[in-house]
């Protein structure tokens, strides 16, 4: 079961399937015992790159970053902790800031290069 819930951790954070999927998987298994993943700028850029592609549902994001940023297993890279959780907490709460598009995807991706 630890195996099967770090991959579904690691799923999440490398969006290896649909956003939505991979949510509903990380918070079935985040109460189980393990290691925590990391979350770091490639991961991230990596979901708005497929997110932009269309390859991910934009949509879905924020539902994806309140995951991330809520999940007990998941870490945010101390190296770059204040951008990634700002990142997290904006896209997470795009009633507070402003919601999610294709645009939204490509402006984090220049802040985070």
């Amino acid at each position: 079961m630890e195996s099967a819930a770090c991959d579904a951790l690691t799923g999440l954070i490398l969006s290896a399937e649909p956003l939505d999927r991979a949510v509903r998987a990380a918070y079935r298994c985040d109460s189980s015992a393990g290691p925590s993943v990391i979350l770091d700028r490639p991961a991230v850029r990596s979901v708005l790159q497929r997110c932009i592609s269309g390859e991910l549902d934009f949509r879905e994001l924020p539902r994806w970053a309140g995951a991330v940023h809520l999940l007990d297993r998941t870490e945010v890279d101390e190296q770059d902790i204040d951008l990634l959780t700002q990142f997290l907490f904006e896209i997470s709460t795009p009633e507070l800031f402003e919601p999610v598009t294709v645009d939204v995807c490509r402006q984090w991706i220049d802040r985070l290069e």
